[in-house]
């Protein structure tokens, strides 16, 4: 089969295709033929060295967002049959109930192999059954960015029509977010660098814009959008968190994700943080019970992942490239099938 492979980070030569044996089956686990991944900035992250895990192990096969079809499964495997279309959860550990550091130990294309492959083999317990709504394309969108934002906002903070969340810029997290809260009924305030950008985001519900390259301080318009009481959530992907708390209303929450925007302009005052009975939450994801509840509410409620750009298999280094460019609105795809 063809994969692709990181042999190192820091440059895209080290992003190369090759041949490899296919996968095999164990006894609880399921072969996928992929017909489509999707990309995160964790992704380009990785490959421009960025970041690493610990113990990571060079060349492995990159990527964590992958739907295909099932072509085999293991004699103990029950729920998913050969045919079944299916998405890959990002953390093949991680099932169902609380964060725990076991479930999260293992993460598709950073500490394991991901998914950048033509055929990969997963546990039963790490894939989702995709609505047939969905084309691959659509579902290989929803593990990582989706299911985060899903997390976020639905579990951990249960948002209600009487809320209003920020979120910050266009890319994967921050759609799936503004989708997310409409579906809900809330408010939601959204932040881009691009007026055209501001205004796709408006088609798809968004109550206020916000370009933060012509209002530098970002954090008071939004504080001004809501009558100096701040928002209720933070949807944090930029790593701006000193400037998230100054536009979060007291009691309200962060939710801290990532660091697309670089590092941090100034550090937070967090001993501020208990005294205004504000919580900074980390979110790591989420568990394939999450991504199985979010398939099922885009489904009935005929919503769709807003997908930027498709790209070719072979076109995998200019996907990623096109990542760091920072044009895209929504998610990018490669197709592999």
């Amino acid at each position: 089969m063809k994969a692709y492979k990181l042999h190192g980070p820091k440059n895209l030569d080290n992003f190369q295709l090759g041949n490899y044996d296919e996968p095999l089956v164990r006894d609880h686990e399921v072969k996928i033929q992929v017909k489509a991944v999707s990309l995160n900035f964790r992704d380009w992250a990785l490959a421009n060295g960025w970041f690493g895990y610990p113990g990571e192990k060079l060349p492995f096969i990159p990527f964590s967002d992958a739907a295909g079809i099932v072509t085999e499964v293991g004699q103990s495997v029950t729920a998913i049959q050969v045919g079944d279309r299916v998405a890959v959860n990002f953390f093949p550990d991680w099932a169902d109930g609380p964060f725990s550091a076991e479930k999260t130990a293992r993460s598709l294309g950073g500490s394991t192999d991901g998914v950048l492959a033509e055929y990969v083999a997963f546990p039963e317990s790490a894939v989702a059954k995709v609505p047939d709504s969905f084309s691959f394309e659509e579902a290989a969108a929803f593990p990582c960015a989706g299911v985060t934002a899903w997390h976020s906002l639905v579990v951990q903070a249960q948002l209600k029509p009487t809320d209003t969340v920020l979120l910050q810029g266009t890319g994967g997290v921050s759609i799936f977010g503004l989708q997310i809260a409409k579906l809900l009924g809330a408010r939601a305030i959204i932040t881009s660098s691009s007026d055209e950008k501001l205004a796709r985001a408006q088609a798809l519900g968004a109550d206020e814009l916000v370009n933060y390259q012509q209002t530098p301080n970002w954090e008071a318009r939004v504080r001004e959008l809501t009558h100096g009481h701040g928002v209720e959530y933070v949807v944090e992907v930029a790593g701006q968190l000193a400037r998230s708390l100054k536009a979060l209303k007291a009691g309200g929450s962060i939710f801290q994700i990532g660091a697309v925007g670089g590092p941090a302009d100034e550090a937070p005052n967090l001993g501020m943080v208990p005294i205004n009975t504000q919580r900074i939450q980390g979110i790591y994801v989420g568990s394939t019970h999450m991504l199985t509840d979010m398939f099922q509410a885009f489904h009935r409620n005929g919503l769709k992942p807003v997908i930027s750009n498709t790209f070719e298999f072979d076109q995998a280094k200019e996907a990623l490239a096109y990542m760091g460019n920072g044009s895209h609105f929504g998610k990018i795809v490669v197709r592999v099938g």
